[in-house]
């Protein structure tokens, strides 16, 4: 069982009295998920809060091309809460969830959690605090990917973005790297178009002057001289 004092950190819970965390503790599960394991895919039925005990648990979009190899978007640690969306809005998964690490969470069922809300409504308020945070991060993470697809699309291949400028988000790192790792792509892809771009002018221009020259040897003009060089070279 979560202790009280470990439910107190939690923004969904912090403004509940002790009588409150006593109950929202008897109602959380267990559940040990080994690494790689998935919690819930998207498009699931959300009817369950999770909160992290132990371990790592990254959200992600699937992808069918590489499954289990998705960049997560954000990676919640010990003593984090995620899944309650699907609670409030009784719609389905947006986005997938398995465990970075060997991870423990502890389960609150939908059940559960709409009672809680009934009887104690200061937990409401938690609830808006949780989304208000989860807004402000969704926001300033866009503002971040919105700001390095701006330096990239000006040709700036600098280390503005790479992933050692102390992010303290996880997802946000990762996020830094592939950025990083694009623009340097980015900007070889370009080096090489640069260097193709020269050797087709030069070969444009090698065969402007062989047309030139073809042009200039087939006129009636040319002819004659040339026949006129020979004769002049037989007389000699």
């Amino acid at each position: 069982m979560t202790e009280i004092t470990g439910l107190k950190t939690i923004v969904l819970f912090n403004r509940l009295p002790e009588a409150a965390l006593n109950e929202v503790a008897a109602a959380l599960k267990p559940r040990t998920l080994a690494a790689g394991d998935v919690l819930f895919t998207m498009g699931d039925p959300g009817d369950e809060l999770f909160i992290v005990k132990a371990g790592r648990i990254a959200i992600y979009t699937p992808d069918p091309a590489k499954p289990g190899d998705e960049r997560p978007i954000r990676i919640f640690e010990a003593g984090e809460a995620l899944g309650e969306m699907a609670l409030i809005d009784n719609q389905p998964r947006s986005l997938s969830a398995r465990a970075v690490d060997t991870a423990e969470v502890h389960v609150l069922t939908g059940d559960d959690f709409r009672r809680l809300l009934r009887v104690y409504p200061d937990m409401a308020l938690a609830v808006m605090a949780s989304l208000s945070d989860r807004i402000r991060y969704t926001t300033d993470f866009l503002s971040e990917v919105r700001g390095w697809i701006q330096r990239v699309a000006a040709g700036r291949y600098d280390r503005s973005f790479a992933a050692d400028q102390g992010y303290q988000d996880h997802s946000l790192q990762s996020l830094a790297a592939d950025f990083a790792q694009m623009a340097a792509q980015v900007q070889q892809r370009e080096e090489e178009l640069r260097r193709e771009v020269q050797e087709l002018r030069i070969e444009i221009n090698e065969a402007k002057r062989r047309k030139q020259l073809e042009e200039i040897t087939e006129t009636d003009y040319f002819q004659q001289l040339q026949s006129k060089a020979s004769s002049l070279r037989r007389r000699r």
